[in-house]
């Protein structure tokens, strides 16, 4: 156990990092193939391989224009940058947006656009008989308007319950949408869709209001 605890002080854990190939584009238009770590929530730089035996290389959010990769179930994932935030509580027609963009996934972009940021949580339960720390991994859901140059917050899927927590799917979209397209609110509400079924967001819209 000691053998492995010095191991991973003398190699840190970012050796182990996951590269995956993929290309990035950067907003001069000039592109990057090779291998790519997928960034991390709220990560400001992305890592970048040309080979496996090369140096790493980072990229600041505002010099990257969006990239791809290659997963492990051989599917193209493709992300933007965008900068993402949320309702105000007390104001609820204004936004709370980050100054700096994210690295976003798309789901489906269309007349409006749904992105995910995925993230790596921990949960800590115990009592007498000590502390247990869980991780759990999440996916942030964003939602983008026509003519918005900004994502905001419509949920959050974590993979270790069988609801959405956060931001409320049909309260959010009530909020932004009840003076653009009502029946846009009425349809969400009837679909009750799941979080694999987000991509469906879009096409509502464009049924039912793409042509207002």
């Amino acid at each position: 156990m000691k053998k492995i605890v010095l191991f991973l002080l003398i190699f840190p854990i970012s050796l182990f990092a996951k590269f995956n190939s993929g290309e990035i584009t950067f907003n001069d238009g000039s592109v990057k193939s090779g291998l790519i770590e997928v960034p991390k929530y709220k990560d400001t730089k992305i890592k970048f391989k040309q080979s496996n035996d090369a140096a790493v290389e980072k990229f600041k959010v505002e010099d990257v224009k969006g990239f791809q990769i290659l997963n492990d179930k051989n599917e193209t994932e493709n992300y933007i940058t965008l900068r993402v935030g949320n309702n105000k509580i007390l104001n609820p027609k204004k936004f709370n947006i980050d100054e700096k963009k994210s690295f976003v996934k798309i789901v489906k972009q269309g007349k409006i656009s749904v992105y995910l940021i995925h993230y790596e949580g921990n949960t800590t339960s115990g009592g007498n008989g000590g502390m247990t720390v869980n991780s759990y991994g999440a996916d942030a859901y964003y939602l983008q308007r026509e003519n918005d140059d900004f994502a905001f917050a419509i949920g959050l899927h974590r993979y270790d319950l069988n609801f959405m927590a956060g931001m409320n799917l049909y309260a959010v979209v009530e909020m932004n949408f009840k003076e653009i397209c009502p029946e846009f609110v009425n349809k969400l509400k009837e679909a009750d869709l799941k979080a694999t079924e987000f991509s469906r967001i879009v096409d509502i819209y464009e049924e039912n209001c793409g042509k207002k």
